[in-house]
């Protein structure tokens, strides 16, 4: 992982900003003859929003947290649902969408960790306090994020950020059997 800046704390963030295609995704699209398109995901990730949301009771962690797609497709709404995540779909300015969501919390951009892949994010990553990107991201994009991860998007990206924001690594086996319990 190429970290830019000092390593983050959950502590700090309040929000926190998935896009779906390249980070939920390998960003390919698989389209059949009747026009339905379908996406791998990474299974692993599922479990990883189930360690952040134990981790949130455990500890009243106040975080906010949804997927933005600028994309409409049923293939994100459903992943979401599955996912038991809030999602914003259609929306072709982010950065706008994410002040707006700050300012309705009354939440400043200091807490804000956006997670993008493609030039399409760069505005809110520029923006956010915190950004992260896959292995695969656009060069702008990993240039521009205070961390690039090892997994490439769709390959266990999702679930390796919520691992190092909740810093699973350092936990004492205790610490995560308790965690892992709850689920």
């Amino acid at each position: 992982m190429k970290n830019k800046k000092n390593t983050i704390s959950w502590r700090n963030i309040h929000t926190i900003v998935f896009d779906f295609d390249g980070v939920f995704t390998d960003n390919k699209v698989y389209t059949n003859q009747d026009g339905k398109e379908s996406v791998c995901c990474d299974r692993g990730d599922g479990l990883g929003f189930d360690i952040l949301r134990n981790f949130k009771k455990i500890n009243k962690w106040n975080v906010d947290y949804y997927i933005l797609s600028k994309e409409r497709n049923n293939v994100v709404k459903e992943r979401a649902l599955k996912l038991n995540i809030p999602v914003i779909q259609a929306e072709n300015n982010k950065i706008n969408q994410v002040k707006n969501f700050l300012n309705s919390k009354k939440k400043s951009q200091s807490g804000l960790l956006y997670i993008g892949n493609d030039l399409n994010d760069l505005e809110v990553m520029c923006f956010s306090k915190y950004s992260f990107a896959p292995s695969d991201a656009h060069e702008v994009i990993k240039r521009n994020a205070t961390h690039v991860f090892n997994n490439r998007g769709g390959n266990g990206f999702v679930r390796e950020v919520i691992e190092y924001i909740l810093e699973i690594d350092n936990m004492e086996t205790c610490q995560l059997i308790q965690l892992m319990r709850e689920i």
